[in-house]
Parts: structure tokens; sequence; C-alpha cells
């Protein structure tokens, strides 16, 4: 289903094991996300698992577990699955006896290459056959000009992840998509990429975790919730991260979200679904429907169109998603907004915009 779903039980009961993303989900940056710890602590309590998947190639699973058990949210390397490990196991796959490596990245990276007995150079002219770039913020101009002689000899680029942007406690920052891109630039040459949205690196991590009933919890559609889709996993979108509920309204089939929520609380409540009552989507006191390229929301008896008021609640926006993308399917298309759509908040039930 490309729909929003029910749960009359909390998420935490509902599924075993949940996939978390880290940055926009648990942290941004080195400061956790608000109310993050303590609702991945209840979600334990009640019997869920996790298991915490980034794009984030730079740091090595044991670093990262660390990193989030200072923020408060206590983990084992065990529970760490990184796109660093996940292309690092699609090079091994590949490998033959003339594969080198050339290793553009951090220290997780390199150490998951490492995991996999793949052989590594240290230069372009030592005969790579596969270049290998992950993020990190040490990289410099030299590293990128090194990458970009390899492929210009003839080896194969596969990253890590393409996700052009990286949230942090400052705002949004390049990430390895936008340095990618610097060296595809450069050669000519569009790479293969692995982590998400491709659906391994959740197959893998919902097997090191022994889930029967995972669910992936993410901010972004294109990389969480998309690969969600693609593993045939159910997904839940948390506004604390890239994408907000505009993003939610124009969401293509293969990247909607299962369920949505303001943050982790919902981890351990039940989640509504709207109803349809003609032209109008209905979820608990809220409703929303499509008029002509624009959402109109029913308020206090009177309907409102959102080109005025640019704010919604999280059961109004459960309406608006459901009534957009029926009038996308409808239409065969990905979005049935008008292309000029204002950028709108989700709020909390006393009215106030809730921060992202």
């Amino acid at each position: 289903m490309t729909h929003l779903q029910a749960t009359s039980a909390p998420l935490h009961t509902a599924f075993d094991c949940g996939l978390l993303d880290l940055d926009g989900v648990i942290y941004r940056g080195s400061d956790p996300v608000p109310h993050a710890p303590g609702a991945v602590a209840e979600a334990r309590d009640h019997g869920m698992r996790t298991m915490f998947v980034t794009n984030n190639a730079s740091r090595t699973p044991g670093t990262v577990a660390d990193h989030l058990t200072e923020l408060g949210v206590p983990t084992g390397a065990e529970e760490v699955m990184t796109a660093a490990m996940a292309v690092a196991a699609l090079i091994a796959k590949e490998a033959d006896a003339a594969t080198r490596v050339f290793v553009v990245g951090g220290r997780g990276l390199r150490q998951a290459v490492a995991d996999e007995g793949l052989p590594v150079v240290d230069t372009a002219t030592d005969g790579a056959t596969v270049v290998v770039q992950g993020f990190d913020p040490e990289l410099t101009w030299k590293d990128l000009a090194e990458a970009a002689y390899a492929i210009g000899r003839g080896a194969e680029h596969i990253a890590s992840n393409l996700d052009q942007s990286l949230p942090t406690e400052h705002g949004l920052a390049p990430g390895n998509g936008a340095l990618v891109a610097a060296v595809a630039a450069a050669t000519g040459k569009q790479p293969r990429a692995s982590g998400k949205p491709a659906p391994e690196i959740f197959q893998q991590a919902a097997r090191a975790c022994g889930a029967r009933r995972p669910l992936v919890v993410g901010d972004r559609l294109d990389t969480d919730l998309e690969g969600a889709r693609a593993a045939q996993f159910p997904g839940l979108w948390v506004n604390t991260g890239v994408d907000g509920p505009t993003q939610i309204l124009q969401a293509a089939r293969g990247q909607r979200p299962t369920f949505l929520a303001d943050d982790l609380r919902w981890l351990s409540r039940p989640h509504p679904v709207p109803e349809r009552n003609g032209q109008w989507w209905a979820c608990g006191e809220a409703a929303a429907r499509v008029d002509g390229g624009t959402v109109v929301v029913r308020r206090d008896g009177r309907e409102v169109a959102l080109d005025r008021d640019r704010q919604l609640t999280l059961d109004e926006l459960r309406a608006a998603a459901s009534a957009t993308w029926t009038a996308a399917d409808a239409a065969g298309v990905d979005n049935a907004l008008d292309a000029d759509f204002p950028q709108i908040s989700l709020v909390d039930p006393g009215g106030s915009a809730l921060a992202r």
C-alpha cells in the first residue's frame, strides 16, 4: 500500500525492531533531537529492539555507538549499521583477484573495507580498480582530485550514499552526495551508490536485529522512506530533520511514509488512519480535500485554503496527505499540488509552530 495505515496499538508493540536513522532523527550534529533519548528508552522498555541505520560512512560503528551513549541512548556497536558497511559488502561480493580499492572517506569506511578483507591502495597510480567514496568532514581537494585521477585511469566509482545535505546543529550542510557530485563533474562519469535508499542496508539491519516485523524511522523521503518502500518495510516519518510537511504532501508513490509523526514520541502511541467521505478525508476532528491544486482544510465550520493559512496539525497533515496522494494517483502524477504551493509547518495542539 502507498497510503497511510492505522495501528490500534503503539508502534513499539506493533513492530519488534525499529530501524532508526540518526541525522535528523536522533541527533543534529553533536546535539540530541528533543525527546529522542527518552522516546527510544520508552520504546525499548516495551520490548522494541533498535538498530541505528545511517548513510554517514565517516565513523565506525563503535564510534557511533559511543556518541549515542553520550547523548543518553545507550548503544552497542552491534546495534549500528552504516552505509560504509553496506558498500564494503557490495564491493566484496563483486570482487575478484584483480580488485584494488582506493578509499576516499573517513575511518569508518576504511575499517569497513578492511573488515571485508579487500586490498587497499594509497594513490591513484597504484592500480585501483574501484574508488569508494564516503562522507568525511576532513576531506580535501587533494582527496577528491586523487579519486578523479583513479577514475580517469579506469577505476569504477562507487559511493556509500548520495545524500546531498546533512542536518547539523547549525542547519543543513553539504552531504556525501555533494562531494561525490564534484568528482563526477570532473570525470564525467556517474557513480553507483550503496546505502539508502537501496534496500540492502535495511535488510542487513533487520537480519542483524533478528526482526520479523521491522519499522523504518526517518526524516528524509528520498533516502529513509524510499528505502523502506524498496525493502517492503513500513516507514515512520518524523518532523525533526530535512523533509517537512510540504514534502509529505508532495511525496511520490515510492517515497510515501506509512505513518506520520511530530517526533519519536509517536513510537509509543497508536496511529489513526484518515477515512474518505466524498471529496473529504477526515482524521479525528480534522478534514482536508484538494481543490484545483490547493489543499483545503475544514476548521470551526469554515473551509481554509493553505495558500492563506500555512500551518497544519498532525491530524490535518494526515488527512491532507491522504487527499493529495489520492488526487495524484487519480491523475497519474506524483504531485497533485500547484507548482507554487507554499511551504507549511506542523503545529502542536496548542497552535504553536513545532521547531525543526
